[in-house]
């Protein structure tokens, strides 16, 4: 770990919106080598400050730094998942700034025991799929964890996705597109977990949002959803009539009708 300052960004989105890089991408452990990890810090007018995810328990400093360059302290703390980068350092921050913790009851911080988490403080909710906490939405999409979670701000046309889908750079690809985290990321989750999450992506095509904020790669910061469904429905937006381009008991599309509908896009 180098000693560095956190890298504090306000994203030109609607609202007030902050991300936080709290380790840069040639620091930290092995496992993570190559990647930037961020924390969200929202400040909207009509809501309280609000926290979404927390930063590894060894991190926690740079955080409050991040923190303390904004001058707002947090008042919420929202959890997408499970997993360290996010809820590591629950403890400090709630110890704190001793702010209202908002958890999926799937992934209740203080039950979880295994890869190292030790997490004394019981959440102050225990959320579920559908619940509006001040501006946002709650959506549940297991799969990355049983709790796994999406934050939706309609009204901003936000959607907080933490590790449900990470940006295409993320797998060395152009940015500003979204993509399925690799299964190695669905920590001691089974392996049809990552068929499972990819699957559950079909809950958040119910709603419209310009902007993806994502915690690995890089977010998208526009036509999110119109990108997603893409991206979801793959398949189908190739298909009518039964055909298909990965047909088992339907007639495939011909050589010359695919590239005709691929020229048209």
């Amino acid at each position: 770990m180098t000693e560095r300052s956190p890298v504090v960004r306000e994203l030109d989105v609607p609202g007030i919106v902050y991300d936080i890089t709290w380790q840069a991408a040639d620091e930290g452990p092995e496992i993570t080598a190559g990647e930037r990890h961020r924390t969200y810090f929202y400040d909207f007018e009509d809501d309280v400050p609000t926290l979404i995810d927390t930063c590894f328990q060894n991190r926690v400093e740079y955080l409050f730094e991040g923190i303390e360059q904004i001058g707002v302290e947090p008042e919420r703390l929202l959890i997408t998942h499970r997993h360290l980068d996010h809820i590591g350092a629950f403890d400090e921050v709630v110890e704190r700034y001793d702010l209202e913790t908002w958890v999926h009851e799937k992934d209740n911080v203080a039950e979880i025991d295994d890869y190292g988490i030790d997490i004394q403080t019981e959440p102050d909710h225990l959320f579920v799929g559908g619940e509006q906490i001040g501006r946002f939405e709650a959506v549940h999409v297991p799969g990355h964890s049983p709790g796994n979670s999406v934050f939706i701000d309609e009204k901003a046309g936000i959607a907080h996705c933490g590790d449900t889908v990470c940006g295409s750079d993320r797998r060395g690809l152009p940015p500003g597109y979204l993509l399925h985290p690799p299964q190695a990321t669905h920590t001691n989750q089974p392996p049809e977990s990552a068929v499972e999450a990819e699957e559950n992506l079909a809950a958040l095509l119910d709603y419209d949002f310009e902007v993806a904020l994502l915690n690995h790669g890089r977010p998208v910061f526009e036509n999110a959803s119109d990108k997603l469904e893409r991206y979801v429905n793959f398949e189908s937006n190739f298909a009518t009539e039964g055909q298909s381009i990965h047909a088992t008991d339907r007639k495939t599309i011909e050589a010359d009708e695919l590239y005709s509908r691929l020229d048209e896009e």
